[in-house]
């Protein structure tokens, strides 16, 4: 089986490629950076460089709404699934007080449905994986983040009593439900939410963070209305640009989501939150 990669460079890239190559699939990964052009068990191809090569199936890690340029190379390609990278940031944000974050929300959304038109009209298998809260390697954006922040202040401000529930989900975990939408026999098209084996207050889960980095926990509860302002102040510096004060409204929010249908459908069985050192930045 031969497997196109878009995003092959991205941490979850890094855990996928030996899951396919361990399953005997060629694969070829297309990136942006020329410096992972080097020769290795991987065709390593820049997304300029689109040979006339015919694939099985695609995965996009990259943001799908990067994905609808490839589409029509892809359909040249003779591709007879592709499975791309979505999030239940979909859902959790569409009514964020942030516009940026409601853009995000109706972006992703919008990209969904374009590649699910784009896959019925060339009658191409399709499936879009939507995780929760990524974590793993020291490279996310979530739990590193928070690991960061305790590691340089020594406490961590939480909006109330960070009462809002998450289900944080390990990269592995995604790389084996990745693998397993692109080599089984048959799937059912379609949008599968993805979460976490474990259920826990976002306290419970800085909790841990402190904990796996062996530092005393000091967690400061903050109204949600001043953690929010002190949100929008520290954007203005480079280092929390990428902040929101929606962020804070959401440590009290319960961000659950069910992920029986893709237990039926590809096996999947995630882990409990667990931090190793190797989790940490």
């Amino acid at each position: 089986m031969h497997v196109a990669i878009l995003g092959g460079t991205s941490f979850l890239g890094e855990r996928l490629i030996p899951l396919l190559l361990q399953s005997a699939c060629e694969v070829t990964s297309f990136t942006r950076k020329r410096s992972r052009l080097v020769p290795s068990l991987v065709s390593w191809r820049h997304v300029d460089d689109w040979p006339h090569l015919k694939f099985d199936v695609v995965v996009s890690l990259a943001p799908i709404w990067a994905l609808p340029e490839y589409l029509e190379r892809l359909a040249r390609s003779k591709v007879r699934r592709i499975v791309a990278l979505s999030s239940t940031s979909r859902y959790t944000k569409c009514e964020s007080p942030d516009l940026a974050e409601r853009a995000l929300a109706d972006r992703l959304a919008a990209s969904e449905s374009l590649l699910e038109r784009w896959a019925r009209d060339h009658g191409v298998e399709w499936v879009v994986l939507r995780p929760t809260m990524i974590y793993g390697l020291g490279r996310d954006k979530n739990v590193s983040e928070i690991a960061r922040f305790i590691h340089r202040f020594g406490f961590f401000p939480l909006a109330g009593s960070g009462t809002g529930l998450r289900q944080p989900m390990h990269v592995d975990d995604l790389a084996q439900v990745c693998l397993r939408a692109l080599i089984a026999p048959t799937v059912v098209a379609g949008g599968y939410n993805l979460s976490g084996g474990e259920v826990l207050s976002y306290r419970a889960m800085v909790i841990r963070i402190f904990e796996a980095q062996r530092l005393p926990v000091r967690v400061v509860s903050i109204p949600v209305v001043f953690l929010s302002l002190a949100i929008s102040m520290a954007r203005y510096l480079p280092r929390y640009r990428h902040l929101s004060a929606g962020m804070a409204s959401r440590m009290i929010e319960d961000l659950v989501f069910e992920h029986s249908v893709a237990q039926c459908q590809f096996g999947f069985s995630p882990r409990p939150f667990e931090l190793s050192d190797t989790d940490l930045p």
